[in-house]
């Protein structure tokens, strides 16, 4: 079934004409034909699905059929604070922890990055960001794309957010006496509906802060923890920032959240 990301409004019932890129991707990339089934979206929530009625040289017409409300958001709020990794990491970071369903991401700037973007690079990157992000959202099933915050400094989020009991926050490092397990194990155990799916709870995340290929500087481990940040472990390996970020987001998932045997109750 093909899908596509539109950023406009959608109506049962209309005739919507795509052109550009939509329509070199879908007539040309995907050699799509004319009563084809084709499924919009546009992040606003839910789905429509439509036929591809008409298919010229220059465009394609879609008859927009139906309405389908379901939302393959994650059970539990994930905002992933991923540092810049070098070229074609960040961008393998983002596809994958989109498909892997985080709600939001922030790229962070550290002590030890890479990777500085000067203030006329940061639009076009975004722009190349939330391409990416559409097209794993496409490709998994998800109707609302994680939210993309332009890049920011460790000092200045910790200067506007701080954790909370609605939001706790908790990175990695090597020197942490707790594993990524036991801090799940005690959030839980401490309150066993903090990740349900209770409305008055919606507010609550779980932030990640995972540090460049360098790591995190002691100075800013040492700032995440005076700020109430949860520093934890996964082992005795050093893992890359690209495999970092997705370690600990699937195993948050395997433990308390979507892969989880009862996503509403501590399975330890």
């Amino acid at each position: 079934m093909i899908r596509r990301f539109l950023n406009l409004p959608l109506n049962i019932g209309e005739d919507l004409s795509l052109k550009d890129d939509d329509y070199n991707y879908i007539a040309r990339v995907l050699r799509s034909r004319e009563g084809d089934p084709i499924v919009l979206f546009n992040g606003k929530g839910g789905e429509y699905h439509g036929i591809i009625t008409e298919i010229t040289k220059r465009y394609l017409t879609v008859k927009i059929k139906k309405y389908n409300p379901v939302n393959r958001s994650s059970s539990i709020k994930i905002h992933l604070l991923q540092s810049l990794a070098k070229g074609e990491k960040m961008d393998f970071i983002l596809q994958k922890s989109t498909e892997l369903g985080v709600s939001e991401i922030t790229p962070l700037t550290t002590e030890r990055s890479v990777i500085h973007l000067k203030a006329d690079q940061v639009d076009k990157r975004l722009e190349r960001w939330s391409h990416i992000i559409t097209a794993a959202c496409e490709q998994c099933g998800l109707n609302i794309p994680p939210k993309l915050n332009a890049p920011v400094s460790l000092d200045g989020w910790l200067a506007n957010i701080h954790p909370s009991e609605h939001n706790l926050v908790l990175t990695l490092a090597p020197s942490a006496l707790s594993s990524l397990g036991q801090f799940l194990h005690d959030v839980v155990a401490e309150d066993p509906e903090f990740f349900s799916e209770d409305h008055e709870k919606s507010d609550r995340t779980l932030t990640i802060i995972i540090g460049p290929e360098g790591g995190l500087s002691e100075r800013e481990i040492e700032l995440l923890d005076r700020h109430g940040a949860k520093n934890v472990t996964l082992g005795e390996r050093i893992l890359r920032t690209e495999t970092a970020a997705l370690a600990v987001i699937a195993s948050i998932h395997s433990s308390i959240g979507d892969w989880s045997i009862d996503r509403l109750r501590s399975p330890f």
